[in-house]
């Protein structure tokens, strides 16, 4: 079966929107920051096509949910900083929401390594 690049996409959106909660509450936990960091600090962990616009709107939603605090701060250039990091609630649920991930992944890891010789490069029998 030959998937469609544009399903291909489609599927990774769906995969990203699943992990992106998590992904930016342990970017956070490093080191609190700004929502433009986040999403560079994203990219150069290789979610090139994560965009502002589904950060700001998903640090908003953590921020009403608890997970993250926020702090106006000053920059030393330009308009002052709104500095985003991880509240008590937020490191619980980025443990909770991780240890669940490594099970899924297990499992995913399992139920595909059945496959095995199954599958030939770039052909897939039905």
């Amino acid at each position: 079966m030959i998937v469609a690049v544009g399903a291909t996409g489609q599927r990774e959106a769906h995969l990203l929107r699943g992990v992106l909660d998590m992904c930016v509450l342990a970017v956070l936990t490093s080191e609190p920051t700004h929502a433009y960091e986040v999403v560079e600090r994203l990219r150069a962990k290789g979610f090139e096509t994560v965009g502002y616009g589904s950060v700001y709107p998903l640090v908003t939603r953590l921020r009403r949910q608890g997970l993250l605090s926020q702090e106006t701060r000053p920059s030393p250039t330009g308009p002052p900083r709104h500095v985003l990091s991880v509240t008590p609630l937020g490191e619980q649920s980025l443990v909770e929401w991780r240890d669940r991930w490594q099970r899924v992944t297990a499992t995913v890891s399992d139920v595909v390594s059945e496959l095995g010789e199954g599958i030939d490069e770039g052909r897939v029998s039905s």
